[in-house]
């Protein structure tokens, strides 16, 4: 998971901040040959050069399971990326210009720390407005700049807005300055370091991992009945006993027996259970969209059938109905509400994410034991292997900063997480900060 968390966004998005003077970046994998083999040394280079934070750090140094995981994520990126590049993906133009891009932001980078090490204190002592301006007037340079901003447009944090006149001069010190830095990486010898070497290979491995990864999304998605198949195995997921209970309590209901006494007596909504499952008035966009569609379609005094939402399954029934002017003068249409809610055992699989149904949360577990069973095949049989027993922090950066007999340069090819383009399950179509009722939408 460690990895996932840190390796996700573009590579152009990462360039521009990444690029100011004494500023750290997160790193990125890269392509590797059959047979590709990821020593216990090239596992501590890994570790040290993607700068993760001192916590996640921490985390892999202290738990021998957690670099376990951190190695097999590397070798399934790395074999992703291997199948991609046999399939012609580092051909098409526009990886092509990404991965040359990443070649040059990495040796850019190691340039730019050297020289922070050795002492220069601003970004001019390492690229000057002079070099920068020589290089953008070259013109191999300017058609390489003019495609590096169009696929900054395309692939940026505007995805697809027009890019302004100050943007492409932000843009082109940027690039210039990259630029400059990776010429005198080059020539400073850093394109031949170990560390360098690997670091570029990571950033390549990401761009192709995720190209093939989002092509072959689909055949990763579960069937209905391998979402079945994966809940019958893990009950937690299972929801027949609290729907069960919930379809009784609409029984009393139906019966005539008082809502209020019944969701004093059921409900699991701490926020309205001692009002009596009293929700008070709200308008559209405050609750779960399942929630809210059920509440707006019954007249005052209507009881609902079981609406199930992210968070349960619930009861509703409607006191009053009224329109009131909004914050624009238009009316606002508001219903007075109460509602018993019987909750999911399960808890989300990622408690910062919004609150999902057991079977969303369970169709994400069997696409990514699906996910693990295709990648580990393909790493398999594109003969890829990552040590799993290696060492983390600072004395382990010296160690593989000796040169190992066993593992000659050329055999050593890092990777990173798991492609950030694997499909998601379905979450809730709106988000926002939870109300003292239960059905309100969660932040995400």
């Amino acid at each position: 998971m460690i990895l996932r968390k840190f390796l996700a966004a573009p590579l152009l998005a990462l360039i521009i901040p990444a690029l100011v003077f004494a500023q750290t970046t997160r790193t990125r994998p890269a392509a590797s040959a059959p047979g590709v083999q990821l020593s216990a040394e090239d596992m501590a280079l890994v570790v040290s050069g993607l700068e993760l934070p001192p916590d996640a750090v921490s985390t892999l140094e202290s738990d021998p399971e957690e670099r376990k995981k951190f190695a097999r994520d590397l070798r399934q990126m790395l074999a992703l990326a291997d199948e991609a590049k046999s399939l012609g993906y580092a051909a098409r133009p526009e990886l092509k210009l990404q991965l040359e891009l990443a070649r040059s932001f990495v040796i850019a980078q190691a340039y730019f720390k050297q020289r922070q090490q050795a002492g220069a204190s601003s970004a001019e002592q390492i690229a000057s407005q002079a070099e920068i301006e020589a290089l953008l007037k070259e013109p191999a340079q300017q058609q390489q700049f003019s495609n590096f901003v169009e696929d900054y447009r395309k692939n940026g944090p505007g995805r697809g807005a027009p890019i302004s006149d100050e943007q492409r001069r932000e843009l082109s010190q940027h690039y210039g300055r990259v630029m400059v830095g990776m010429r005198k990486g080059a020539a400073a010898g850093l394109a031949a370091d170990r560390k360098t070497q690997l670091l570029v290979m990571l950033q390549q491995s990401r761009l192709l991992a995720g190209a093939y990864s989002k092509d072959s999304a689909s055949k990763y998605k579960a069937t209905e009945a391998e979402v079945d198949a994966y809940i019958g195995a893990h009950p937690e997921y299972d929801t027949k006993a609290q729907r069960a209970k919930i379809e009784d309590i609409l029984k009393r209901v139906r019966a005539g027996e008082d809502f209020a006494a019944l969701a004093k007596e059921f409900s699991q909504d701490p926020g309205s259970k001692n009002d009596g499952g009293d929700l008070r008035w709200f308008g559209r966009g405050r609750m779960f969209k399942p929630f809210e569609d059920a509440a707006f379609a019954l007249k005052a005094g209507e009881v609902s059938g079981v609406v199930e939402s992210p968070v349960g399954f619930h009861i509703i029934k409607v006191e009053e109905r009224r329109t009131q002017p909004g914050d624009d003068g238009k009316p606002v249409e508001q219903i007075h509400a109460r509602h018993i809610l019987i909750m999911y055992n399960s808890a989300p699989l990622d408690p910062n994410s919004p609150p999902r149904a057991p079977r969303e949360q369970a169709r994400d577990a069997a696409e990514g034991e699906k996910r693990d069973r295709v990648f580990d095949e393909i790493a398999d049989r594109r003969h890829v292997r990552v040590a799993e027993d290696y060492k983390v922090g600072a004395s382990a950066e010296v160690e593989a900063s000796i040169p190992s007999k066993a593992t000659p340069a050329n055999t050593a090819t890092p990777a990173a997480a798991k492609p950030t383009a694997t499909p998601q399950g379905k979450r809730p179509a709106h988000g926002a900060a939870p109300t003292r009722h239960a059905p309100a939408k969660r932040g995400h």
